[in-house]
């Protein structure tokens, strides 16, 4: 059986200390494998500002998955607000990214990698990306990982010669609701500022990214001139 994958976000905070959020992951499907905290707060309930597209029932989940694994990570870093400057090193097996940036850009950062590996049944689809984590990604890394993600989904499935973007919008459409469920919940947790902004960071993405398909492409056409 292969070693678990681990990513590590170690911050540098303002007053000098520094904390730690260490992420566990299976080594073939990258599923988050970290435990859930042992006292669960009221707003991880999976019918707390439950997403409207959310397919789970609280039967058997009774818990949001995603809101389960944020609490573990928002509450090392509560004292913080979205505007303080904080270095943050992400450590990875195949390499170590330093980044000085707002509290809110990281926790962006580290919001959309538990989403894309927690279990939500709609941000589960971007699992793929998370296991090539890219933190502090520019919109047109995204938008180019998304894509090249997209296609090879479809190739994986079987549908390489399907046509169009169609269901990646629809994908995004969804994911726009999830973030808005999310943020709904962070708004009900204590000192939470950097997290729920976080979420409106990630949302713009959500929201920008179909929009900026077709010029994206075109500005990125010219790089495939050797096809």
């Amino acid at each position: 059986m292969s070693d678990p994958q681990r990513i590590r976000y170690l911050f540098d905070l303002p007053d000098g200390s520094r904390k730690s959020l260490d992420f566990t992951f299976d080594a073939a499907d990258f599923r988050l494998s970290n435990a859930a905290p042992a006292a669960p707060p009221f707003w991880t309930d999976l019918k707390f500002n439950q997403c409207a597209n959310c397919p789970l029932n609280a039967d058997e989940h009774p818990y949001c998955p995603a809101a389960l694994q944020m609490a573990s990570a928002i509450e090392p870093l509560k004292a913080l607000v979205s505007f303080d400057t904080v270095g943050v090193t992400v450590t990875q097996a195949e390499r170590r990214i330093y980044a000085e940036t707002t509290a809110q850009q990281a926790m962006s950062s580290v919001l959309g990698l538990i989403m894309a590996t927690a279990g939500c049944p709609w941000t589960d689809r971007f699992r793929p990306m998370a296991r090539f984590h890219l933190p502090f990604a520019s919109e047109v890394e995204t938008v180019y990982r998304s894509i090249s993600m997209f296609l090879l989904a479809r190739e994986l499935a079987g549908a390489g010669h399907t046509q169009g973007f169609a269901a990646l919008e629809e994908l995004y459409e969804n994911l726009h609701i999830v973030n808005r469920g999310m943020s709904r919940r962070l708004g009900a947790a204590t000192r939470a500022d950097p997290a729920r902004n976080a979420m409106a960071l990630l949302d713009a993405y959500t929201t920008l990214l179909p929009a900026a398909l077709a010029s994206s492409l075109e500005e990125l056409k010219p790089l495939f001139d050797a096809w």
